[in-house]
């Protein structure tokens, strides 16, 4: 979250990191193949690159207050949504938060999955979005 410190660590390192990164995140290895790691590491190449893809990290704490604060002032989402957790991510957790503030939640736990449920387990997570947004 420190501006420019990652940037000057990662930089020239990417592939080292995402490997490290994905390995450390799926729940799946198989799921980030060597050829996959090479085509996202060339698009986070150089300082520019890495910056925008860390910059949603830095937004993180002043979107959970601002969120926080949006929920104490009686916010609340009317429309019905779809929380999908990995079953060795976040699992049932981002549901649960979102229940205050959402009351139609409808909870998925892809089982066997990690943080990268499109790239680990795409069929599963099919048969949880098809239904829901039919």
């Amino acid at each position: 979250m420190t501006p420019e410190a990652p940037e000057l660590l990662f930089h020239g390192n990417e592939k080292a990191f995402l490997t490290w990164w994905f390995a450390k995140m799926a729940a799946n290895p198989k799921a980030f193949p060597p050829e996959e790691v090479d085509t996202i590491a060339t698009s986070l190449r150089g300082r520019d690159a890495l910056r925008g893809g860390f910059e949603h990290y830095r937004t993180l704490l002043q979107d959970g207050r601002d969120n926080r604060a949006w929920g104490e002032a009686g916010g609340v989402l009317t429309m019905p949504a779809l929380a999908v957790g990995g079953e060795y991510s976040v699992g049932s957790y981002l549901a649960q938060t979102l229940r205050p503030v959402v009351p139609d939640v409808e909870e998925a736990v892809i089982a066997g999955s990690g943080h990268y449920i499109p790239d680990e387990l795409p069929e599963d997570l099919l048969a949880v979005l098809t239904p829901f947004l039919a």
